[in-house]
């Protein structure tokens, strides 16, 4: 099997009212971020296909056209070759992580497909569904979170993820209605986004460790190991970080080394695809600790996250961003869905198992 083709072509989704979807998300950047998606389809003379989706409108689509003449003709099942050629080119070029992924993503399409497997199946299955929590955007009142948290409460998530302002007087005070309007019963997480710098982390860590919160997620930036060891040996509440390392494989590493985190944030987009994902989630087992995988803009990211999810024991959740109508769910004729009890369900059809809808994709070009 050789790859003969690859199609690129990038979609405008309407987008929604900011505060729909909160402050964070506002203006350009919330449009090229988001509502401009490239759709990527690695095309093999067998005719099988593989698609993925990728982030950042067109200025992305270049970096991916720029792989197309490295990509022709080889075999598509040889996806670590394939990977360890794009890392090599990629370290001369500037080429950013996440086309690697979007790339190795549509790979690991082909390959299901090919051996007629979900790729869940294909890397060696552990479970079919994993529990989901669900995931704030930056929302715009204190009540707005109380409101998004008990809603989630009420639709069975097993946790409830805070993305706040970055104000730590002000996120104390949004952590501490959200506990009080939830109970104890439903496991609460944190995310400030790197906002805070070291002692404004560890004031608000010391809150939210009362709170009983169950991981504070990128308090300083990713970057700051030193400030992360400091903060993990003086908190008692998990930290989890490093989603953001480039080259997320070969940093990792060292911050376990130094035990500057507690749990490993990663993802198929965001660290060059499903092939080092597994690695880092592996590298992650082998310190005795969680890789807890992160969300992504898209359907068939977010697919391809569940995958490697269900396919490894040390991944607790899903993350389920809020509100998943706006955000990810567009461009596929099936999305991805959490049940009644909280969990979402690998796709058991061969490949990532979600259709691209051709049709919206076409129109939206």
């Amino acid at each position: 099997m050789q790859i003969k083709d690859i199609k690129i072509q990038v979609i405008r989704r309407d987008m929604p009212p900011s505060e729909e979807v909160g402050p964070r998300y506002e203006g350009v950047s919330f449009l090229n971020e988001l509502y401009e998606v490239p759709v990527i389809s690695i095309i093999t003379d067998e005719g099988i296909e593989g698609n993925s989706f990728g982030i950042n409108g067109i200025a992305f689509a270049h970096y991916l056209a720029k792989l197309r003449p490295l990509l022709l003709g080889e075999d598509p099942l040889y996806r670590e070759k394939i990977w360890q050629k794009i890392w090599r080119y990629g370290r001369a070029v500037s080429l950013p992580q996440t086309a690697i992924g979007v790339i190795d993503v549509a790979l690991w399409d082909i390959s299901g497909k090919a051996a007629n497997l979900p790729i869940y199946k294909l890397l060696g299955a552990y479970r079919n569904k994993v529990k989901a929590y669900a995931s704030s955007v930056q929302r715009p009142t204190l009540e707005s979170y109380v409101q998004e948290a008990l809603e989630s409460k009420r639709r069975g998530f097993f946790a409830y993820k805070l993305h706040t302002p970055g104000i730590p007087r002000k996120d104390i005070e949004i952590c501490r209605a959200v506990r009080d309007a939830v109970g104890n019963d439903m496991l609460l997480m944190l995310d400030p986004v790197a906002r805070y710098d070291r002692e404004q982390a560890l004031v608000v860590g010391k809150e939210i460790e009362k709170l009983d919160f169950y991981w504070y997620e990128e308090p300083i930036s990713d970057f700051d190991s030193d400030g992360l060891v400091q903060l993990c040996a003086a908190l008692d509440i998990p930290i989890a970080s490093l989603e953001s390392q480039p080259g997320n494989l070969y940093a990792v590493k060292d911050y376990l080394v130094k035990k500057a985190v507690d749990i490993v944030r990663s993802d198929a987009v965001a660290n060059g695809g499903i092939t080092q994902l597994r690695k880092v989630a592996s590298l992650a087992e082998a310190f005795g600790m969680k890789c807890e995988i992160h969300t992504n803009h898209n359907p068939l990211m977010n697919a391809a996250n569940l995958h490697v999810t269900c396919s490894i024991k040390n991944c607790e959740f899903y993350e389920w961003w809020l509100p998943e109508k706006l955000l990810w769910d567009f461009g596929v004729k099936e999305s991805l869905k959490v049940d009644d009890e909280g969990y979402v369900h690998v796709p058991e059809r061969p490949g990532l198992g979600i259709d691209v809808d051709w049709e919206y994709v076409n129109a939206h070009t």
